[in-house]
């Protein structure tokens, strides 16, 4: 069975960035997480199609929590260092 690499961007409150770095790293396996701009806090996640719907599950529990996370958007992508 074959995965397709899929990239999560969002936009994040700087200041929360380490911390929810943090938090989708501590899920083992569901996702790379790449901080593009981090003077504007956009964040990219990179997960595959099969556990995308965890860490949009994590997101909406970070959400939940009150974390501002907005402009989310994903795309189908090959490769997780060229933004």
């Amino acid at each position: 069975m074959k995965f397709e690499t899929i990239k999560i961007k969002f936009v994040i409150n700087i200041k929360d960035i380490v911390y929810i770095n943090s938090i989708i790293d501590s899920y083992e396996g569901i996702g790379i997480v790449r901080t593009i701009d981090p003077k504007e806090g956009l964040v990219a996640v990179y997960t595959n199609d099969f556990m995308k719907k965890y860490l949009y599950e994590v997101i909406d529990a970070l959400k939940g929590e009150g974390y501002k996370i907005d402009n989310i958007s994903e795309e189908k992508t090959e490769s997780v260092d060229n933004w």
